[in-house]
């Protein structure tokens, strides 16, 4: 008996929610070993395979097919600077706390919305987004001394998740998610690769082990890719985005029991304040959307 398609969204999130999670790991098990430039490399290199395959299935010959080339490029920026500094994050600080960082993008989001989306923000996002940045300063805790590196790529990766997101908005009325999936991990790949020959110190040829590692990692990506592209096409995107947020309190726990990292207090606090704030912001839009939809077939009569 098929799954009804809420139902099927849900699931496919939440094999997006493990998948994710398993990325984090690998990362951060492999990540004191190899050079970060050599681990996007094989990253990249894995997933292709797997993408380019259900691209093909799903467009036919027209699979590499694109016309918003512009947004792509500026796609490509943000999706290869965004996960390169969350990498370099998950290497420098404690997983679940890199994890916290990097799911705040929906505050920047909102931040960013009335320029470049022309978004207005109300009196209870806005309040949101207030009370988020006071839990990134819980987190981050920069009043005890300089932020750390690590800190620093984990808001970076914030940041570049955001304008990720705002540029997938636009991209996604007009082009396939897989062709767009397939082509920038083709063009990411090529970007390190190039990166590789003008620093060839950054290349480090894996030990089997470590093979093994980031093969996984590409697998787990592409299935992260796909499970989360399709998820919207059978579930409310609040419930998605609502289920995503369970990144954090998994990254933490992993965190401790894999690697033995210990999340203060104030860093646990903080984390709840970030993950409530853009919970509430989530519902927020899904309700101005459900207005909007009960609003626009009364105007069209």
């Amino acid at each position: 008996m098929p799954f009804p398609p809420q139902v099927l969204g849900i699931l496919l999130t939440l094999i997006a929610v493990a998948a994710a999670f398993v990325t984090g790991l690998l990362v951060k098990a492999i990540s004191g070993e190899l050079p970060v430039l050599t681990m996007l490399m094989f990253r990249f290199v894995f997933s292709l395979p797997i993408l380019f395959t259900v691209a093909i299935v799903m467009r036919g010959r027209s699979w590499f097919h694109l016309t918003e080339k512009k947004p792509m490029l500026i796609r490509i920026c943000f999706g290869l600077t965004g996960i390169s500094l969350w990498f370099l994050s998950v290497k420098n600080i404690p997983l679940g706390q890199a994890t916290a960082l990097f799911q705040s993008s929906v505050l920047f989001v909102t931040l960013l919305s009335p320029f470049l989306l022309g978004e207005k923000i109300g009196p209870y996002r806005g309040s949101a987004v207030i009370i988020g940045l006071f839990g990134i300063v819980v987190i981050t805790d920069p009043f005890s001394g300089p932020l750390s590196l690590g800190v620093m790529f984990g808001l970076g990766s914030a940041l570049a998740g955001a304008g990720l997101s705002i540029i997938l908005r636009k991209l996604g009325k007009k082009e396939h998610p897989a062709t767009v999936a397939s082509l920038y991990n083709a063009a990411a790949f090529l970007i390190v690769s190039s990166l590789l020959f003008v620093f060839p110190a950054q290349f480090e040829m894996p030990s089997h082990r470590q093979m093994m590692f980031l093969l996984t990692l590409g697998i787990v990506s592409s299935l992260l890719q796909i499970c989360m592209t399709f998820s919207y096409r059978y579930c409310d995107a609040v419930i998605i985005s609502t289920l995503r947020y369970l990144q954090v309190p998994l990254a933490g726990i992993g965190g401790y029991l894999v690697f033995a990292e210990w999340l203060s207090a104030a860093q646990i606090t903080g984390a709840a304040i970030v993950v409530s704030s853009c919970l509430f912001i989530v519902w927020r839009e899904f309700a101005i959307a459900r207005q909007t939809q009960k609003i626009e077939p009364e105007t069209s009569l």
